[in-house]
């Protein structure tokens, strides 16, 4: 079994499953010494690297394709893939625009489109595959990309309109065209409400392919429009199938035993002596909690104030915490208990992060939040890196964030709690405990916000929420949902609605899937 304080300061592999996102060497780093290769051979190694997600590897192999005088757009390219993958697309978006400059290509724009996309800019991605249809009009990779982003973006009228053309050229008869164009046709039919016709044409989608894992999405899909056209036991069962051909082994013990050893290198004691920057910024706020627990609405709440927005999932904590994991060594005296990550990297990394959410939010942004899934488990690192932080705690029923979760088609590879109900209750509990840990042993001041008083107390929570911040409230705050903005989230569609309390108690409709389950306590609401 693995040493359960491996990683005390990320646990990115909570569970027992091994991280997908790992820290990179940057390409001038020094490659591991290889035989020589080819120009070809080194790609298509790379290229191999990349397929089994062996990153560092495959940067390392790329190394000397890069430090040429003219770079490789082969290896530029890989590159992009990488940092694509690694959802890190600021760098996508560099090494992308570097090999298309090199040797232009449609995959390297694509890369660059989808991560705009990722970063929420959804006019800039749309702009670009215009340009590629200029050259292409019938492209159906790009139409589906273009009609996905603004679906992603609460735009239907606008994914209807890039689609309608094509679907009306074959008289309706979506059968020739791309699983693409089909899975993001379904998708609008449900934001149209439109479920009987949208269940039908992704069964017929899901019947021509032939790997179940590949179907995935589909049946999460499915489980959406069952769902909230009160078809539970349906729902329930469309749910199972996409998660049964992805689900990976998960540890609840292991993931127990992890946050065992974090809550004691984070105890009080051990806190004291962990290096604490100097920001005295009051800008960056933090929400923590579990995934499905409100923390995209808290996050467009306070992006509709004047002077607050919104960064979305930012990873930049997360990357620092497993460079830390790395280096920490519990037995040496305080001041080297890090190694070369010590006073210096921590405060780097503060003043760094600071001026990145400024660079990306609006000019007059007094506060700016992050809401990155990791969050919970870093709040005792985000305390000395932020001093003057606030914490906003997201809580909701763990019946509704279990059921939300497994229906709700994360990346199991990150999440693997999220494709049982059952683990994914464990999970809601130890992020709970994590939680009143740094309640007790951390000082600076952590807000609980619950789903369920939010959407029904608007009046009350909306300012409470806002003023806890510092700010005076604004009434803007209530149109939330009127934001142009595209939240990066499985709840996109959900944000860009007004404020409702349907999926307080969601629970209830699937009581005979989950009676043999045993959650935590939750106080009624």
């Amino acid at each position: 079994m693995k040493n359960p304080s491996d990683q005390p300061f990320s646990l990115s592999d909570v569970g027992g499953v091994n991280p997908t996102h790992q820290p990179m060497r940057q390409p001038n780093s020094k490659p591991a010494t290889t035989p020589p290769l080819s120009t070809r051979d080194r790609l298509l190694k790379a290229h191999k690297q990349v397929k089994a997600k062996h990153y560092p590897q495959a940067v390392a192999t790329l190394g000397p394709l890069l430090k040429k005088k003219k770079p490789d757009a082969g290896a530029l390219h890989l590159m992009a893939v990488i940092f694509d993958q690694q959802r890190q697309p600021s760098k996508a978006i560099e090494f992308a625009k570097r090999a298309d400059r090199a040797k232009p290509s449609d995959a390297s724009k694509l890369i660059i489109a989808r991560a705009l996309r990722g970063l929420g800019k959804t006019d800039e991605c749309v702009a670009l595959i215009d340009r590629m249809l200029k050259k292409s009009p019938d492209n159906q990779m790009c139409l589906a990309f273009k009609a996905g982003a603004f679906e992603e973006a609460g735009r239907i009228d606008d994914a209807e309109s890039t689609l309608r053309p094509l679907v009306e050229s074959n008289d309706g008869d979506l059968s020739s065209f791309s699983t693409q164009i089909q899975d993001i046709w379904a998708r609008i039919l449900v934001q149209r409400k439109e479920y009987t016709q949208a269940i039908e044409l992704i069964d017929q989608v899901i019947a021509k392919i032939p790997e179940d894992k590949a179907k995935a999405g589909l049946h999460h899909l499915k489980a959406k429009a069952c769902d909230r056209s009160k078809q539970y036991d349906l729902a329930w069962e469309a749910a199972e199938l996409a998660n049964a051909p992805t689900r990976l082994e998960y540890d609840p013990d292991l993931h127990t035993q992890q946050v065992d050893a974090l809550i004691e290198i984070w105890s009080k004691e051990n806190t004291a002596d962990f290096p604490i920057t100097s920001c005295e910024s009051i800008v960056p706020v933090f929400v923590a909690g579990m995934p499905r627990s409100g923390t995209s609405l808290i996050d467009q709440i306070i992006d509709a104030h004047p002077k607050a927005s919104g960064v979305g999932e930012l990873s930049a904590i997360e990357t620092f915490a497993m460079q830390l994991s790395k280096h920490y060594q519990p037995d040496a005296p305080p001041s080297e208990r890090f190694g070369k990550m010590g006073q210096s990297a921590w405060q780097e990394t503060a003043d760094a992060y600071i001026k990145h959410i400024l660079s990306v939010s609006p000019n007059g942004s007094e506060r700016v939040v992050n809401k990155a899934l990791g969050n919970n488990k870093l709040v005792g690192l985000i305390a000395r890196l932020f001093p003057k932080t606030k914490i906003i705690h997201a809580i909701r029923d763990p019946r509704d964030v279990a059921i939300s979760c497994y229906m709700g088609g994360f990346n199991n590879n990150m999440h693997p709690w999220t494709s049982r109900v059952d683990w994914a209750s464990h999970t809601w509990a130890l992020s709970d405990r994590m939680m009143n840990h740094w309640k007790a042993t951390l000082d600076i001041p952590i807000l609980d916000v619950h789903y369920e008083r939010l959407v029904a107390d608007p009046e009350n929570e909306f300012p409470r929420l806002i003023e806890f911040l510092g700010l005076d409230f604004d009434p803007s705050c209530y149109d939330f949902h009127k934001s142009k903005r595209t939240v990066r989230t499985l709840s996109y569609d959900q944000v860009n609605r007004p404020l409702y309390t349907t999926s307080s108690g969601r629970h209830n409709n699937y009581k005979a899937h989950i009676q043999d389950i045993n959650f935590p306590d939750y106080p009624a609401t």
